[in-house]
């Protein structure tokens, strides 16, 4: 997965100003910019357009250099199963309703 996520960096990366993309060998999309707004956006875009794949972890960084923010998101094929947050060590989140 990471190779072909690289390959659609190159291009992705072009149409959107003052993004840094780089992919880890794990295949760990990082998107940073120093506008947490277009990063987020950006990350949109990139989502959607890919429909076949999903985001099974997520992580913020911030610092004090460029780029300022930077999201790492662990991407999973749609077909593929994933494993509870318990059994990665993880407590699971839970919403309650508004009342």
């Amino acid at each position: 997965m990471a190779e072909e996520l690289r390959e659609r960096a190159s291009s992705f990366v072009n149409n959107h100003v003052d993004l840094w993309v780089t992919v880890d060998d794990d295949g760990t999309l990082a998107l940073a910019a120093n506008d947490a707004t277009a990063l987020l956006r950006a990350a949109a875009d990139w989502l959607s357009e890919d429909p076949d794949r999903t985001v099974a972890d997520v992580r913020w960084e911030c610092r004090a250099t460029e780029p300022t923010h930077t999201m790492r998101l662990t991407l999973r094929d749609l077909g593929a199963g994933t494993v509870p947050p318990q059994e990665r060590g993880q407590q699971p989140v839970h919403s309650h309703p508004r009342h």
